[in-house]
């Protein structure tokens, strides 16, 4: 997978899915920006890939904020513009719907779905003017099934799957492509924070390969959609499951 001279941007990018996605873009060849919520989290992503041999640049921007998104966006213009966007950015906090502390709701609508727009709306215009891009947000199979206690988060990312499948359709013609990579629960920092062991253990249980995902799995995945090897890939929605989606219940030997 050879992008040499593609620049991507990866929201979330200095840490867990993200961090690995921009580590496998950068090893394939790309100009690689990792945005993420303040200096000093995008400076400690960067210090991570450069322990690694990689140069990365960064730009630090909430990805709620709009004013915040196209001030990034512009400094990426004076780049050269984003080939690749990557929409990693995203925050969880479990809670069953009838409890939903309404702050709590609105917050995470604003980081995992209208940020999600932000970006991929700002990064699309810049796609259009050079007639091809990629556009790889993050989902979750979550978004296409109601776990208890998961709210607003399966919520957004069934929203960020829609979304998706517009970029794919309003874009298309224009040579770009819009693709979501779903997993079930990756072993970042952020689910550790959200997960206990009964949530691990029930996970488990469920899914054929009975564990998580790790974050260069899912990477794999977005760099491969991210590539002219998926060119004719619009539109999809791609489980990272270890078969979660495709199974029922699972009655262990």
């Amino acid at each position: 997978m050879e992008l040499s001279g593609k620049r991507a941007v990866i929201t979330g990018g200095a840490g867990g899915i993200g961090l690995a996605c921009a580590e496998g873009l950068a090893r394939a060849g790309a100009e690689v920006i990792i945005a993420d919520v303040d200096e000093a989290t995008c400076r400690r992503g960067v210090e991570t890939l450069a322990g690694q041999g990689l140069t990365v640049a960064h730009l630090a921007f909430d990805v709620a904020d709009r004013t915040a998104c196209e001030a990034g966006f512009a400094q990426v213009a004076d780049m050269g513009g984003t080939d690749i966007l990557v929409t990693s950015a995203a925050i969880v906090k479990p809670a069953r719907i009838l409890d939903f502390d309404p702050e709590d709701w609105a917050r995470i609508l604003d980081v995992n779905l209208t940020g999600t727009f932000h970006c991929a709306q700002l990064a699309g215009r810049q796609m259009v003017k050079k007639g091809w891009g990629r556009i790889v947000t993050l989902s979750s199979v979550n978004g296409q099934i109601a776990n208890i206690a998961r709210g607003a988060y399966s919520c957004t990312k069934g929203g960020v799957d829609m979304l998706t499948r517009l970029l794919a359709a309003e874009l298309g013609d224009k040579g770009i492509t819009a693709n979501a990579v779903a997993p079930i629960p990756v072993d970042t920092p952020m689910i550790l924070a959200a997960h206990g062991p009964r949530d691990r253990e029930l996970w488990y249980a469920q899914t054929p390969n009975p564990r998580y995902a790790q974050p260069e799995e899912v990477a794999a995945a977005v760099c491969f959609l991210a590539s002219d090897r998926a060119a004719f890939i619009n539109g999809h929605i791609l489980n990272v499951d270890g078969g979660f989606m495709a199974s029922g219940i699972l009655p262990r030997e």
